[in-house]
């Protein structure tokens, strides 16, 4: 979702997700603020001389927030040791880094401490965002720091929107985090795309109200950041927030048209909404730009599929499993496209494929059952399918009406009558079968009484 990985994925499992940038896998959330002095041990240790100057972790914000009190600016760096955990020595290279953040602060009036067990921080009175920058710069630079390997930089500057002097040190470190997507010995300003970051970080790990809140900030600093309109969409659009969702989505869409990511997602939202035909006006805008895009491919043939055209459906299904063949919900409706048009060989393939990446699929089962069935092959397995779809939806009459099929061609009319007569509690259309079992029924007592 966050600008430096703007790739749509073309495999995604998921066929009921809105397309993201990045991979949505759950992730603890993010730790914001300065560490502790126990996580930071080793680092103290290594700065022990330094004491009169030093400020440690479980100290940092408030000690800075006293001294900035009065403040109407002041800029705040966040210092990444690169190579703290691949050093043989890292007392040297927490020694070189210190000198070279105690440096910067002695030339610039500023004050600084151990934000962390592989960061410092840095504070500036008086310096706005593009002074802390050139500090940054100018440490990145110094000899001390070279010393050290190389240093990421986090700068962020009050004041800035409506954050409060506290939450400054903690838009430093978002910066950081942003800076990471350049690499070692990177520099980054706090910004939109910083918010883009940190928001997918907390939609990643479930807190999507947090997400929103980084995402609407985001938007302050930026209105027309393409990006964070479809990740504020993607987070509304979970929480079946449909209509904010389709704002942004078509925002960003008029933005920039090309965006395939948009597109797909304004037409996913109109598709939740029962308005399959507005959907499908933007899946076919997206798969105009690239139709090598799973979800575009998968859910045009779904709206073919429910608006009756199953022949058109069945080029765009086709395309879905040849890009993703692990997706199981591709592989049914395909198989179910293939019984419409009376292909049920191609539909039973099908099937068996989208139970083995799916068993827990009762509508496969079913179907599966009853075109083995209609086949007259493997009965028992037939039997079995149909048996388990009905014990993992007993109210379903179609699963219900199969299984009786099942028994009623078996000649086990006592069974049979017992699921068609469920089938048409749960208000299947199975009156002429049932009347059939009735019938076999009755013969079949009649017969025994004979025999008797």
């Amino acid at each position: 979702m966050s600008d430096p990985c703007c790739t749509v994925h073309r495999s995604q499992i998921s066929s009921s997700a809105f397309l993201l940038s990045q991979s949505d896998i759950c992730q603890p959330l993010p730790a914001h603020g300065p560490g502790t002095d126990e996580s930071a041990a080793q680092s103290l240790k290594a700065l022990a001389d330094l004491h009169e100057t030093l400020i440690p972790p479980e100290q940092l914000q408030e000690t800075a927030m006293q001294r900035l009190a009065d403040e109407k600016s002041f800029s705040v760096l966040v210092i990444r040791m690169d190579h703290f955990s691949q050093t043989p020595e890292p007392d040297a290279l927490i020694g070189d880094a210190a000198a070279s953040a105690r440096q910067a602060c002695i030339e610039n009036e500023g004050f600084w401490g151990v934000f962390d067990a592989d960061k410092l921080a840095c504070f500036f009175a008086k310096k706005d965002e593009q002074a802390g920058l050139d500090i940054a710069r100018n440490m990145q630079e110094s000899p001390e720091a070279k010393l050290a390997g190389t240093l990421t930089i986090g700068v962020a500057a009050y004041p800035a929107l409506d954050y409060e002097k506290s939450e400054i040190l903690i838009n430093a470190q978002k910066a950081l985090e942003h800076a990471e997507f350049f690499g070692p010995g990177s520099t980054t300003a706090f910004d939109s795309v910083s918010l883009n970051v940190s928001g997918d970080k907390y939609y990643q790990a479930g807190d999507v109200k947090g997400a929103i809140v980084e995402f609407k900030r985001a938007l302050e600093l930026d209105p027309e950041n393409v990006n964070v309109l479809n990740s504020l969409g993607v987070c509304y659009g979970v929480n079946q927030e449909l209509e904010p969702a389709l704002e942004c989505f078509k925002k960003a869409a008029e933005l920039e048209p090309a965006e395939i990511m948009v597109l797909y997602n304004a037409g996913y939202v109109h598709m939740c909404r029962g308005e399959n035909e507005k959907a499908l006006e933007y899946f076919q805008k997206a798969g105009q730009i690239d139709s090598g895009v799973f979800e575009v491919a998968f859910q045009t043939g779904r709206v073919h599929m429910e608006g009756g055209r199953p022949d058109t459906a069945r080029k765009f299904l086709e395309s879905a499993v040849s890009i993703n063949e692990k997706s199981g919900a591709a592989f049914r409706y395909l198989a179910d496209c293939y019984m419409q048009l009376d292909r049920d060989l191609d539909a039973a393939a099908a099937y068996k494929t989208a139970l083995k990446l799916r068993p827990d699929d009762a509508e496969a089962l079913s179907v599966l059952g009853y075109l083995y069935e209609m086949q007259g092959k493997n009965a028992d397995i037939a039997l079995m399918f149909c048996q388990r779809a009905v014990e993992m939806v007993p109210d379903n009459g179609l699963f219900r009406h199969r299984l009786g099929r099942v028994y009623f061609y078996r000649n086990c009319c006592e069974q049979a009558l017992e699921e068609f007569q469920a089938a048409c509690d749960c208000g299947h259309d199975s009156f002429e079968y049932l009347a059939l079992s009735r019938d076999m029924t009755t013969d079949k007592d009649q017969d025994l009484q004979v025999q008797g």
